[in-house]
C-alpha cells in the first residue's frame, strides 16, 4: 500500500512538472513575459491516508501580469479594492483551474444518497492583491461552469487510468450544467514576533468573504510562520473554499535560498456550497450542509534565488472538518505548488 501510494504521488508530481514546463515554454515565446508562472495541485493522494473521496482533486495554473495596472481589461478590478487609495503596489494575476468532487463510494454506478454529489468545476479567475504597510488584501472575480461542461468526469477517469486506480462509475448522477460566479475578498494583517540570528517569526490574521452561487461564506484564520524570509504575503495559496492567500506566488530574493515553515487554522461559516447544496435552478442530488467548517494545515515553502529563472515550491497537508451531516470522519489532502519567477 505504501509503495502504491508513493508511486501515485511521484506520477502526480511528474505530471505537474510536465504541465508547468509546457506553460513556461509558451510564456517564454510571448513578447511581454509574465513575472511568474505557477501551478498548484491539491489531491488526497498527497495525504497519508489517500482516501480518494469528497474533494478529490484541484488544479490551478496562474501567471502574473507584467503590469496589470496598465491594462484596461484588468485595472478596473484594482480600482475597486478598498486599499487602492493607500496601497504601495498592486499585483494582478490570471488563472484557470478545475476542481473535482465525488462521494466516498465511487465504484458503484448507483446514486449514493447519503454522500455528496459528483461535481466538476471549471473556471477562469482574475485577482488583484493590494499591499499597504502591515496589511494585504485580495479581490477576486471567478467565472466558470459546473456540471458535465466542467469535464470533471473525463479528467478523473483519465487520471485513474494513468495511475491504475478503479474507475469511478457514478458520474451519471453529477450536478447539472450551471454558470458559476464567485466574488471573493480577503484582508490580512502581519504581526512580527521575533528576529533572532537571521530567523524570523510572525503571525498572520485574516478575514474573508465569498459571494456567489458556488460559495457564500465568511471566514477567519491565523497562520504562524518561522523562516529565513517572511514577506508580507498571505501564504500559502490554497484553492477555494477558505480565506487563504489567493496568489500563486512567493517572492524569491536574488542569490538567496529562503525557507519557511508554517502552521495555520481557519474556520468558515457556510451559507451556501453548491457542491453540497446541489444546483441552484434545477433539482439535483444534495446533502445537509454543516454551517461551520474548520481547516488546519502545516507545511513549508522554499525559494531558490540562485537559479535562473528563480524557482519557488510549497507543500502543505490540510485536515478539513466534516462538511455535511452524514460524513464519515474528517478529510485530508495535500497541496503542492511550484512556480518560476522571471
Amino acid at each position: 500500500m505504501t509503495f502504491n501510494l508513493l508511486t501515485r504521488t511521484f506520477v502526480g508530481m511528474a505530471m505537474l512538472f510536465l504541465i508547468l514546463t509546457c506553460v513556461l515554454c509558451a510564456a517564454a515565446q510571448a513578447q511581454d513575459r509574465p513575472r511568474y508562472v505557477s501551478i498548484i495541485a491539491e489531491n488526497d493522494i498527497f495525504a497519508p491516508k489517500a482516501q480518494d473521496r469528497h474533494y478529490t482533486s484541484g488544479l490551478r495554473l496562474a501567471y502574473g501580469l507584467q503590469d496589470g495596472s496598465q491594462q484596461p481589461w484588468s485595472s478596473w478590478l484594482g480600482r475597486l479594492a478598498p486599499l487602492q487609495a493607500v496601497a504601495d503596489n498592486q499585483n494582478y494575476e490570471l488563472a484557470i483551474g478545475q476542481n473535482i468532487y465525488t462521494p466516498e463510494f465511487f465504484r458503484t454506478s448507483g446514486l449514493v444518497v447519503n454522500d455528496r454529489p459528483y461535481a466538476g468545476w471549471l473556471y477562469g479567475e482574475l485577482s488583484v492583491n493590494s499591499h499597504a504597510p502591515g496589511m494585504e488584501e485580495g479581490l477576486v472575480v471567478n467565472l466558470g461552469t459546473i456540471g458535465p461542461a466542467a469535464l470533471g468526469e473525463e479528467v478523473q477517469k483519465l487520471l485513474h487510468t494513468i495511475i491504475n486506480d478503479p474507475e469511478p462509475r457514478g458520474w451519471d448522477h453529477q450536478l447539472e450544467n450551471e454558470p458559476a460566479v464567485l466574488l471573493r475578498y480577503r484582508r490580512s494583517w502581519f504581526h512580527p514576533l521575533f528576529l533572532y540570528d537571521h530567523i524570523q517569526g510572525d503571525l498572520i490574521t485574516r478575514v474573508g468573504l465569498s459571494l456567489g452561487n458556488i460559495f457564500t461564506d465568511t471566514g477567519f484564520g491565523t497562520v504562524f510562520r518561522i523562516g529565513s524570509y517572511l514577506p508580507e504575503q498571505d501564504l500559502p495559496l490554497r484553492i477555494q473554499p477558505g480565506p487563504s492567500g489567493n496568489r500563486g506566488y512567493f517572492t524569491v530574493r536574488k542569490q538567496q535560498f529562503d525557507w519557511m515553515v508554517f502552521a495555520e487554522v481557519q474556520g468558515r461559516g457556510v451559507a451556501r456550497n453548491i457542491f453540497l447544496d446541489g444546483n441552484t435552478f434545477t433539482d439535483s442530488h444534495s446533502v445537509d450542509r454543516n454551517k461551520f467548517v474548520w481547516d488546519t494545515a502545516t507545511g513549508f515553502i522554499l525559494g531558490f534565488g540562485q537559479s535562473r529563472p528563480s524557482i519557488f515550491f510549497s507543500f502543505s497537508l490540510v485536515w478539513r472538518g466534516e462538511e455535511f451531516d452524514q460524513q464519515r470522519g474528517n478529510d485530508s489532502f495535500g497541496s503542492a505548488l511550484i512556480g518560476i519567477q522571471y
